[in-house]
């Protein structure tokens, strides 16, 4: 079965690093920077295949850097919009699913129960826009429970 990969958000900066050993892509200490509101760094993070499908797990680091930027793209009401500096989680992306699994999620080095129930399991669809919106709205399910 082809595997479609999609990227849908535009990326100002991205630094691929990868290698690859015994059947695994590592891509380890690989770099985005999205909307010049966020770096992000992946850590410990593969590309295989588990059961006939093609897997990317890894770890994220999230350095907030424009927290306002992020609030207005995601139409985030102003009373849930407090001071985010730093997202790590864990993640694994199956591409042929189109659905990732966080874990571990830790906001500013703050494990949030509600936060992490939220965001465990997310399923994409295959139009943009519905994406676009989907996106939205679990983010601000999120930040609401953050913001308690």
């Amino acid at each position: 079965m082809p595997v479609r990969l999609r990227i849908t958000v535009i990326l100002q900066i991205f630094f691929l690093k990868s290698k690859i050993h015994e059947g695994l892509i590592d891509i380890d200490n690989t770099k985005l920077e999205w909307k010049d509101s966020s770096l992000i760094k992946l850590t410990d993070t593969l590309i295989f295949v588990r059961d006939g499908k093609l897997i990317l797990d890894g770890k994220s680091k999230i350095k907030i850097t424009n927290v306002k930027n992020i609030y207005k793209f995601l139409l985030t009401p102003k009373n849930l919009r407090k001071k985010i500096e730093t997202i790590d989680f864990n993640f694994s992306y199956s591409f042929n699913d189109n659905a990732i699994i966080l874990s571990d999620i830790m906001i500013d080095g703050k494990y949030n129960h509600k936060v992490n129930e939220r965001l465990n399991n997310i399923y994409f669809r295959d139009n943009d826009l519905q994406n676009k919106i989907y996106f939205k709205n679990i983010m601000n399910d999120a930040i609401a429970a953050y913001a308690g």
